[in-house]
């Protein structure tokens, strides 16, 4: 038989949602909730009827969508992404020399391993977070496959990583940040995860009209404006944050995607 009382974990599990997203839509929406001295108690008919009219639907929908989407897709992904963006992302991390053999650099958003196989060669340990168990199984399996050892798993949203504060020399977050519905409180998550005078390494999509792109690949953003990232970064406590556009994107089929492509941000903490 199912609980009906619920506390703040079980509740943003019915959800599926991370705490750190309930809590956010704890505070922002009416949702119905009382408090018996210091811990939230839930009913779960409540929170069902209450989820099923409201535009928490948004919430629980995002983020859920998201990791069965990429659950399923994972075995293929490799293939399937490189209509989206090529290997200019990791060569540009590459070029811009902000990783050596001492460093632990957090990958948030990881998949497959695009960044955090390559990262690996250089760093002395890779944390690859992703919310999708069977796309860090496909990272897995391709770094057994490539002989590297030095990169842990963990699956998370990146919005509440399970690693100590200050524990990261270069957190990477590459295509990951139009697939979270609150990115200012994931920006504040990296910083959390860098020591003084760490860096962030961001790769997304520009602003764009791809309405297309945002169906197929459950994304929850149409990519960023230059204004907010800069916004969101600043007020998070970023400093040195430098925005440099790549080239537009061409679809394999040789379709233009509306809008400019891909940005590449790095900021400091």
């Amino acid at each position: 038989m199912e609980k009906e009382i619920l506390t703040m974990e079980e509740a943003a599990e019915l959800f599926s949602v991370s705490v750190k997203t309930f809590i956010k839509l704890l505070k922002e929406e009416k949702v119905p909730a009382r408090k018996i001295g210091r811990e939230w108690r839930f009913s779960r008919q409540a929170l069902i009827n209450w989820l099923s009219v409201g535009d928490s639907q948004q919430y629980s929908a995002s983020e859920g969508e998201a990791k069965d989407f990429f659950n399923d897709v994972a075995s293929k992904w490799e293939e399937l992404r490189q209509d989206y963006y090529d290997e200019s992302i990791k060569n540009k991390l590459i070029d811009l020399d902000i990783i050596n053999n001492n460093m632990l650099v957090v990958d948030l958003g990881a998949g497959d391993g695009y960044i955090s196989r390559e990262v690996s060669k250089i760093a002395q340990k890779v944390i690859a977070v992703d919310i999708s168990g069977e796309m860090l199984k496909e990272l897995q399996k391709k770094a057994s496959d490539e002989g590297i050892k030095n990169i842990e798993t963990v699956e998370s949203d990146g919005l509440d990583v399970p690693v100590p504060e200050a524990c990261g020399d270069v957190v990477c977050a590459s295509m990951y940040l139009h697939h979270i519905a609150d990115p200012e409180m994931a920006i504040k998550e990296m910083k959390r995860i860098l020591k003084p005078g760490g860096k962030v390494f961001l790769a997304d999509y520009n602003e764009h009209s791809d309405k297309e792109l945002v169906e197929k690949m459950h994304d929850i953003w149409q990519g960023f404006s230059e204004d907010d990232l800069k916004m969101w970064f600043k007020a998070s406590g970023f400093k040195k944050v430098r925005i440099e556009k790549l080239a537009g994107r061409t679809r394999k089929s040789g379709k233009s995607i509306p809008g400019a492509g891909i940005f590449i941000l790095t900021a400091e903490k």
